[in-house]
C-alpha cells in the first residue's frame, strides 16, 4: 500500500526524474550514511570507488524513505540538513551539491513512542510531516481486498474461482497488501491450471504464516479430516461447506458459488465424488 501511494505521488508530481525507493530498516548502520548521501573514493577504509547516494540519485525525482523511523541518529541529522538547505555533501567531499526532489516517507504506528523516547528527532519529524496520509490496515478496509486480489491474480495470468472471497475476507492480513500479493503468487505455484481455487488460497496463506501458527492450522485441518467420514478432495471442501449450509440443496449451493448446476456436478464427478456419495458421507 505504501509503495503504491509513493509511486502514484511520483507520477502526478512535477518531477520527471527517477523514483528512488529506500527501506531505511534494511540499511546497514555502518554504511547507512554512505548509501544515503554517497561518498568519494578514499574517504574511508574500503572506499575504493566514488558512490552516488540515494539522495543525489533522486535529484529531479522522488525519494521514498520507507520505515524512516529506523534511520540512525547521525543519518537523521544529515537528512534534516538536506531537507532544510536543499544541499547534500557526500562523505569525503569538500563540496556541496544542490538537489531538488520530492520527499515521501512512511512510518509505522510507533511514531509517538519513538519521539517520546528520543529515538527520532522531533525537528526532522516536523519537516517530514508536511502532509500526512493515514493508511488504514488492509483488514480495516475489506472492500479493497477482493479488487486487489483480482488485480494480483491478473498479473499472474490467473483467475479467482468462486468461493475464494470467503477465504480472503476471513483472514486478518497482518502483512497488509504485501502479504495479500505474496499469497496470490504463492497460490499460483500450487496449481497447474489458470484458476485459483479457495483451497489453494487457504494453503498459500497458511504457508506464509510463522511456523507455530502454521502447525496449529495443520493440526486443526487434520482433526477435521479425521472426523469426516467421507474423503473429500481439498478443492471441494468449500463447495461442500456451501452445499451443507443450504441443506444439501445443490441448486442453491451452485447459485452462491456463482457456477452452473452442471458445473457443480461435473467438479464433483471429476474428483471422483458423486453427489450421492457426498450426501451419504455427510449424514
Amino acid at each position: 500500500g505504501k509503495e503504491l501511494f509513493a509511486r502514484h505521488i511520483h507520477r502526478v508530481s512535477r518531477h520527471n526524474g527517477a523514483l528512488v525507493d529506500v527501506n531505511c530498516g534494511a540499511l546497514p548502520q555502518e554504511i547507512a550514511d554512505s548509501l544515503l548521501f554517497g561518498h568519494r573514493r578514499g574517504s574511508f577504509t574500503g572506499a575504493v570507488d566514488t558512490v552516488i547516494g540515494h539522495v543525489e540519485r533522486a535529484d529531479r525525482g522522488t525519494l521514498f524513505l520507507d520505515e524512516v523511523l529506523h534511520l540512525t541518529p547521525q543519518a537523521q541529522v544529515k537528512l534534516l540538513r538536506v531537507v532544510e538547505t536543499g544541499e547534500v555533501q557526500p562523505l569525503g567531499s569538500g563540496q556541496k551539491r544542490r538537489v531538488d526532489f520530492r520527499l515521501v516517507s512512511a512510518a509505522q504506528d510507533d511514531t509517538p513512542d519513538r519521539l517520546d523516547h528520543g529515538l527520532f528527532r522531533r525537528d526532522l519529524f516536523q519537516r517530514l510531516a508536511g502532509v500526512v496520509i493515514d493508511l488504514p490496515l488492509l483488514v480495516d478496509r475489506p472492500d479493497d481486498i477482493m479488487p486487489l486480489a483480482r488485480h494480483f491474480a491478473t498479473l499472474q495470468q490467473r483467475n479467482l474461482e468462486a468461493g475464494s472471497d470467503s477465504v480472503l475476507l476471513s483472514h486478518s492480513w497482518p502483512g497488509n497488501v504485501r502479504e495479500l500479493r505474496l499469497a496470490i503468487e504463492r497460490a499460483g505455484c500450487l496449481v497447474k491450471n489458470g484458476t485459483l481455487p479457495a483451497e489453494a488460497l487457504r494453503d498459500a496463506i497458511a504457508l506464509g504464516l510463522p511456523r507455530d501458527r502454521r502447525t496449529k492450522r495443520r493440526v486443526a485441518s487434520q482433526d477435521r479430516r479425521a472426523t469426516d467420514p467421507t474423503p473429500v478432495p481439498p478443492g471441494l471442501r468449500h463447495q461442500l461447506a456451501v452445499f451443507e449450509s443450504h441443506g444439501r440443496d445443490a441448486r442453491r449451493a451452485a447459485a452462491e458459488l456463482q457456477i452452473s448446476l452442471s458445473t457443480f456436478y461435473a467438479r464433483l464427478k471429476r474428483a471422483g465424488v458423486s453427489m450421492r456419495s457426498v450426501r451419504k458421507g455427510q449424514n
